[in-house]
């Protein structure tokens, strides 16, 4: 098994992602940590992130904007589990699945 992947994401405050999610009390978007997982996957598979397919997914608890998120990624033959995390709260885990 190859080594596990392990990143780690900060979106800045002042990002224009949070000037419509939501007003109030913005949150980083879940699209944008799907989009970091799928990006930081394929480049470690060396493919593009349109071969890979999202299996499952499930968010607990949101991210604030400017906080550390940490990923970390568990690449099998044809899948991988991952697991996004701030301090010790889940924010979401799944599965990406690629044809080998």
């Amino acid at each position: 098994m190859a080594e596990p992947i392990v990143r780690t994401l900060r979106v800045a405050a002042d990002h224009p992602i949070f000037a419509g999610h939501f007003p109030g009390r913005p949150i980083v978007p879940g699209v944008m940590l799907l989009e970091w997982v799928l990006n930081e996957v394929a480049a470690a598979l060396g493919r593009a992130p349109a071969a890979l397919r999202l299996r499952e997914c499930k968010f607990f608890t949101p991210l604030a904007p400017g906080a550390n998120a940490e990923l970390r990624c568990e690449l099998g033959d044809a899948r991988c589990g991952f697991d996004i995390r701030c301090d010790s709260a889940s924010i979401a885990r799944g599965v990406l699945e690629w044809t080998p």
